[in-house]
């Protein structure tokens, strides 16, 4: 009764966490709400010791609503979610001797049939199960997109679900316009790197934190850049895609990536190489990588021992952004 070949199993998970390591942290931050607006001030020291200074307003309503209800991908839910789509499904189709269920642990939805009759209520089963499979893999696809996750691969051959990041970066864009705004008063027209490393080192003192215990016990760690900035604390994918939203609103005319490492995520931007970067190519693009975890103070191209390994023996996936 139970067609075992029919269950649909899905990918374990990627998370993507670095325990930081001693270095430099923020010198002073300031979150004051007054009147329904925020007001975030900062300062701390870039690479070369010179202190810096930003500061910004936004709306608290505007800010803290976009993605207020992510959460990290639990398979279970997925799946109860997915079946409740199957056999609504059926319902409409008034198809009759199928249904779908999940597996006792939940892991997995399974097509359950009822004894045919005859070759002909056979046949109608197995059309019924093929359609069930293409609609099954429609309403997945769908599921990820509307949760902003993704799925990745990774040398050689780990699987997994994580969030869309360069997706979660397009969608705050306009939330974090008044830090970037910030930000473009401070450096002005200056160069691409400095830019970068601006950035980059204000990323790099913001607290590490996998804020696993936090923010309703989400698990992967992750945050989407306007809690990143509002709680000051992040682990390394929040803080490549809130970098990934800043640059690409900053520079717009470079190609830029998110790199995937084991355990890692740093980000990737095609400009102008010194001998001394760290980089890679993809697809005919090179670009330099950037680590904004921290708080080791990282400048552009400049990566650690264990990332500069995962690099040279090819254990790496990169996501292009724009």
């Amino acid at each position: 009764m139970t067609p075992h070949n029919d269950a649909f199993v899905w990918l374990s998970f990627v998370f993507l966490l670095l325990f930081p390591i001693s270095s430099f942290a923020q010198s002073f931050f300031q979150l004051n709400e007054q009147d329904n607006q925020l007001h975030f001030s900062y300062h701390w020291d870039d690479f070369d010791g010179n202190q810096n200074t930003i500061e910004f307003s936004a709306d608290k309503n505007d800010f803290l609503a976009p993605l207020k209800r992510y959460r990290g991908f639990n398979l279970e839910r997925s799946q109860r979610e997915l079946s409740r789509q199957l056999n609504r499904y059926i319902r409409q189709q008034q198809w009759r001797g199928i249904q779908a269920k999940l597996t006792p642990r939940q892991q997995s939805v399974e097509l359950i049939t009822s004894k045919a009759r005859s070759r002909e209520q056979q046949a109608q089963l197995e059309q019924y199960k093929q359609r069930l499979r293409e609609y099954y893999n429609e309403r997945w696809v769908d599921y990820l997109d509307s949760n902003f996750y993704e799925t990745i691969s990774l040398p050689p051959g780990q699987q997994g679900i994580i969030p869309d990041h360069a997706a979660i970066a397009g969608e705050m864009a306009s939330v974090i316009k008044p830090l970037i705004n910030a930000i473009g008063e401070q450096l002005g027209n200056n160069t691409q790197r400095n830019y970068i490393n601006y950035v980059t080192s204000f990323l790099q003192h913001i607290p590490y934190n996998d804020l696993s215990s936090k923010l309703d016990s989400r698990g992967d760690g992750f945050v989407p850049p306007n809690q990143l900035i509002y709680y000051n604390q992040g682990d390394c994918d929040s803080k490549v895609t809130l970098m990934t939203a800043i640059m690409r609103n900053i520079i717009n005319n470079a190609q830029m990536a998110i790199i995937y490492l084991p355990d890692h995520a740093v980000f990737g931007i095609n400009m102008s190489k010194r001998d001394s970067d760290t980089t890679i190519e993809h697809d005919g693009i090179q670009y330099v990588l950037v680590d904004v975890t921290g708080p080791a103070a990282m400048p552009a191209g400049t990566v650690s021992e264990e990332t500069e390994f995962h690099i040279h023996t090819g254990q790496y996936t990169v996501k292009p952004v724009n």
